[in-house]
């Protein structure tokens, strides 16, 4: 039996109540008909539902299939409807049922090969098919972008982890010149000393010569010990050495610091000015196309094309002229809306998995989670907080002012000496003046290599505390600029 019964049911009931004609032929032609008719029309009905179901993004032109095949089975029953009237005359009420049924399916398969239900099948499929292309070329984009932003991710972050271990070692360096430096101004200020204790020795045992072999004297031993404007003992001298020594070591220090520190927040910058112009522009050029893609192409589309097939079938349906018909064609419906709704669910589930997907990253709004991925925030105001809490500013700044007072120190071990030297008790005023002028030229002329040293050191130290303060640190390697382009 059959699955479109109804209507054959509904003709033979009807050829039923036609009187018998007075030639048998004519009754048995009509009995015929309505048996080869039958299979005739469950057989293009079935190919009609065969079409939606062998329906695919590659096996597109539903609709031109549909009418084409409805065509033919219209010009078949038309030739069987005039083999069972041919050679004979039909009688009134043969003629009448003839007239009538055959009229009757031409209006059931005219009206049907003119819905839009088999394009709209088309329809549907096409958008399925651009929707899973969409989806797994995005998801091509997402992991290049991916790629290419954790590839600029690794070169920045490489650059502040540099600087980290850069503030550690010159961290290291200047404790290291520091405690040497002070370690050895202290032996010159104890050598100043000593000095002065010597030559106070040495002067009580000769004190009691005349005034111009005195001067002779004094003048002898202070150019051996080399207290004079140009010299320097040698137990002095040594120490000083290595106090300007290291303090010429931290101002090189400082100053590879801070040009190192400009070519890393370069280095760091350029790549950020590269992740800008190439992923992240690229980016948003992406959900840019995606949103406007979704606008026109979106679930809605596809429940539109989905509405309107139904509709059309519907629509159809109720133009039927016969009950019966309208039976077969609502059992005819049910097969064809099995099949669309089984492309629109894979296309719902298309939808879902690219939603899923892309939720919050190239579908808007954009979440936290995908701002962080691509900024990465978080990750490298970690990393700068360690350099941050490494401190290197302060310790520069307490070097800064701790270096004036060891200046100070020095100068005041040389002031002493020179007090001392040049009044003790019965020194004549021309040896007084001579020790004074001798020593005191010495005191400078050691005093003046100190300070010109730290005078040097004093401005490329601060030069990288500035670079390396807190506050200059968030503004050179932050990635507002990056979150920006993201919001």
């Amino acid at each position: 039996m059959g699955t479109y019964v109804y209507r054959i049911a509904e003709m033979a009931e009807l050829l039923s109540q036609v009187p018998e004609a007075a030639n048998d032929k004519i009754d048995q032609n009509f009995v015929t008909l309505i048996k080869e008719y039958a299979d005739l029309r469950e057989s293009a009905l079935n190919d009609l539902v065969d079409f939606m179901a062998k329906a695919s993004a590659t096996n597109l032109g539903t609709q031109s299939k549909w009418e084409s095949r409805i065509a033919r089975l219209r010009s078949d029953y038309k030739d069987l409807f005039s083999r069972a009237a041919s050679d004979v005359m039909l009688p009134p009420a043969h003629q009448l049922f003839w007239t009538t049924a055959l009229d009757a399916e031409e209006k059931f398969f005219d009206a049907l090969s003119k819905i839009s239900t088999p394009q709209r099948m088309d329809d549907l499929l096409q958008h399925q098919d651009n929707l899973s292309k969409l989806l797994g070329a995005l998801q091509d984009t997402w992991t290049f972008l991916l790629s290419q932003n954790d590839s600029l991710k690794t070169d920045e972050m490489r650059a502040l982890q540099e600087l980290d271990q850069m503030v550690q070692r010159i961290i290291s360096d200047m404790d290291n010149y520091w405690g040497k430096m002070l370690e050895n101004s202290q032996r010159a200020i104890d050598a100043i000393r000593k000095e002065a204790d010597y030559f106070m020795t040495w002067l009580r045992q000769v004190l009691g010569q005349g005034a111009d072999a005195l001067i002779e004297l004094v003048k002898k031993w202070l150019i051996d010990e080399n207290i004079k404007p140009d010299g320097t003992p040698d137990d002095i001298d040594d120490p000083a050495k290595v106090t300007l020594e290291h303090l010429r070591l931290m101002a090189e220090a400082a100053a590879e610091g801070a040009r190192k520190k400009r070519e890393m927040l370069k280095s760091y910058q350029d790549l950020v000015s590269r992740q800008k112009g190439s992923v992240l522009t690229m980016f948003n050029k992406t959900r840019q196309d995606v949103d406007q893609y979704l606008r026109s192409n979106g679930l809605s589309q596809a429940q539109g094309f989905l509405d309107r097939a139904k509709a059309d079938l519907d629509s159809w349906i109720s133009g039927l002229p016969t009950s019966r018909q309208r039976d077969d064609g609502g059992r005819f419906r049910d097969y064809i809306n099995q099949k669309l709704d089984i492309v629109f669910t894979r296309t719902q589930d298309i939808d879902n998995q690219f939603k899923a997907k892309f939720q919050g990253a190239l579908l808007s709004p954009l979440s936290n989670e995908t701002v962080e991925t691509l900024a990465q925030h978080y990750l490298f105001k970690e990393q700068l907080d360690k350099i941050k809490d490494r401190d290197l500013s302060r310790r520069l700044e307490d070097i800064q002012k701790e270096l004036p007072e060891q200046v100070i120190k020095i100068d005041e071990s040389l002031r002493n000496m020179v007090d001392s030297m040049s009044s003790a008790d019965g020194l004549p005023s021309e040896v007084r003046d001579l020790v004074k002028s001798m020593s005191n030229g010495f005191r400078e002329y050691l005093r003046d290599r100190i300070k010109t040293q730290i005078d040097s050191l004093l401005p490329v130290i601060d030069d990288l505390k500035k670079a390396m303060t807190p506050s200059t640190l968030d503004a050179d390697f932050n990635r507002q600029e990056l979150e920006s382009m993201l919001s």
